[in-house]
Order: structure tokens, then C-alpha cells, then sequence
């Protein structure tokens, strides 16, 4: 019988071996990524901010990653439901997660949120910060915010204000601010932010604290009339509007932020990879005026600054909830 050649009977075993093997995809690279639509898993309705910021963000990474940019809205629970969603998604990069600042908050008013804000995500880049508003009809009787706190220390209790549901950023403005001022307003929960507004809009609800993204447009074309604003100076695009620090509540300060996220496990090079895409896309100047126009600012940033804010937000939101007793109704 004839002999094999040492190394062809080396290549021999090498090829069988492998084709005995379990097949084994190579870990994707930075630079390979991506090949295929990514989805963006938004966990709030359409129309809200949060809706719009990650329309604007999802359009042009789709023109500069060359792979469509898949915007899907996941709503209710507070944002739980979305963010659910994704902590049982593939840790590849193909799944993102666009919330805000009810990523932290829930933790604390939910016995089960479905998540662990703090173990299950990764931060990506925050995408923007924009203050609330307190909004009333235009022809309401409130035409500042002293109006509206006299009238409701008149009536303790008997005045309602909406928001875009138990847990979300407005809520939890409208909250800090009721502990400031030391009123009682009953909160109306809804099921999204553009509901609640269109409330207001009807007169059905006597106000509301909304994100500024969502009502901008109502307010600067008169549907809508703005009281004050959560930032702790007057916001820029509502430069008429006083904050409510300076209506009579110094300190007071509360921003809406937005920001993306990944399952935890997700390679450190595609979070690297998605960082400066994200940066990059906020960076363009259509991007930064479409997102100006809606009245928020784009920040950017590397995950660890992101991360930085989102751990000091956790602490404090912890004890806030705390404080007031806040819980899902």
C-alpha cells in the first residue's frame, strides 16, 4: 500500500477535522459592520419627541452606513415594553434601543420593568437634551405660572394635568415641580405625549407638562400656550418663555434626554463603531436644524460621558422617587 507524504496526510486530518466541526462564524469587525437593516426600536408613539429625534438620526444613518436604518415604535408601559423587547435581541448591533430618561426611572416605580436598566444595556451616545414645558389652552385662564400656581392652591387637588404616561420624563418634571411649589395637582396619565397634548389643544385637560419637542410647532403657532420651561435658563427657541427657576423657583432645573443603547454583551467594537456614526450623524448640519426646529439640542459624546450622566440620574432619581411616594397609578 502507498505511503501518504507526511504533509499531505497533515492536510488530510486538518480537513477532516474541519469538516467535523460545528460551523463557526468569524466575530464580525467595526469595520465589516454592518451587512444587513438595523432596527431602531423606539419605545414611545409616534409623534413624540423621542419619535421624531430618532427618525432624524435613523435617516441619516441610513445614507451614511449605506444599510437602511429601521425605525420601529414599541410603545407602552412607560417604555417598558420596547426596552423589553430588546434586552431579548441579539447582542450584534442590529438592535438598538432609542429611550429616554424613563430608562432610569422605571426601575424605581415598577415591581417588575422586564429589564435592568443598569445590567442590561449598554450606552451608545445620547443623542439630545431638551427641557419640558408646561402647556394650558390659549384662551385658559393661566397666562403665567403664578396664575396657575394661585388658582391651584385656591382648589388643592381639584386641577389636572396630563402627561405622556406614569414614569415619563414629564411626569416626573411635573412632580418635582408640584414638591418645589408645594401644590397638589392630580396627574392624568395617557397612553402617549401627542394624546395628552391634543387634550389640551381641546380643552379637555387644563394643562399639561410636555416635552418641547412634541409641542413646538403647537406653541409657536398659537394652538398651544406655554407657561414656563423646565431648563434652569430660558430655552432658545422659546425665548419669551420664562424658566421656571426664574418664574419664582430658584434651582429647579430638569432636562428630557435621548439617548441609544445596546444589549449588554454587544462587542465593544460595534458600540465604538456606533458612537462615531451617531456623533457623526448629529454633527450634519441638516441633522442639527431638524433637530433645533423641534426645540432640542444635539449632544453627541462618547458612552463613557453618556454613562457618566446616566449613573448620577439613577442615584438621583432614586431619591426623588423616594420623596414623593411616585408610583404607577
Amino acid at each position: 500500500m502507498k505511503q501518504f507524504a507526511p504533509k499531505l496526510l497533515a492536510g488530510l486530518i486538518a480537513t477532516c477535522a474541519l469538516a467535523g466541526a460545528p460551523d463557526q462564524a468569524p466575530a464580525q469587525s467595526a469595520a465589516d459592520y454592518p451587512v444587513k437593516p438595523i432596527l431602531l426600536v423606539i419605545t414611545y408613539a409616534a409623534g413624540g419627541g423621542l419619535d421624531v429625534v430618532g427618525r432624524v438620526v435613523a435617516d441619516r444613518l441610513t445614507k451614511n452606513l449605506g444599510r437602511q436604518v429601521v425605525v420601529e415604535n414599541r410603545p407602552g408601559a412607560g417604555g417598558n415594553i420596547g426596552t423589553a423587547s430588546v434586552v431579548k435581541a441579539a447582542a450584534d448591533g442590529y438592535t438598538l434601543l432609542e429611550t429616554t430618561n424613563s430608562h432610569n426611572i422605571n426601575a424605581f416605580i415598577y415591581k417588575s420593568p422586564g429589564y435592568d436598566a443598569r445590567k442590561d444595556f449598554v450606552p451608545v451616545v445620547q443623542l439630545t437634551e431638551a427641557p419640558s414645558v408646561v402647556i394650558t389652552h390659549p384662551r385658559s385662564p393661566y397666562r403665567s405660572l403664578q396664575d396657575l400656581v394661585a388658582a391651584v392652591r385656591s382648589q388643592p387637588g381639584k386641577l389636572v394635568y396630563g402627561s405622556a404616561g406614569n414614569g415619563s420624563p414629564t411626569n416626573i418634571a411635573m412632580e418635582m415641580f408640584k414638591a418645589a411649589a408645594n401644590i397638589d395637582v392630580t396627574h392624568v396619565p395617557y397612553k402617549s405625549a401627542a394624546q395628552a397634548n391634543q387634550d389640551v389643544m381641546a380643552g379637555q385637560t387644563p394643562l399639561a407638562m410636555a416635552a418641547l419637542p412634541s409641542v413646538i410647532t403647537q406653541i409657536q403657532s398659537g394652538l398651544l400656550r406655554a407657561l414656563a420651561v423646565t431648563s434652569e435658563k430660558r430655552w432658545s427657541t422659546l425665548p419669551e418663555v420664562p424658566s421656571i427657576a426664574e418664574a419664582g423657583y430658584p434651582g429647579f432645573s430638569h432636562m428630557t434626554w435621548i439617548g441609544v443603547f445596546v444589549p449588554a454583551g454587544t462587542p465593544a467594537t460595534i458600540i465604538a463603531r456606533l458612537n462615531r456614526e451617531i456623533t457623526t450623524a448629529l454633527a450634519n448640519p441638516e441633522v442639527r436644524e431638524r433637530i433645533a426646529a423641534v426645540g432640542a439640542t444635539p449632544v453627541g459624546g462618547s458612552p463613557a460621558e453618556f454613562e457618566a450622566m446616566l449613573k448620577a440620574e439613577y442615584d438621583a432619581t432614586g431619591k426623588l422617587v423616594s420623596q414623593t411616594g411616585l408610583k404607577v397609578d
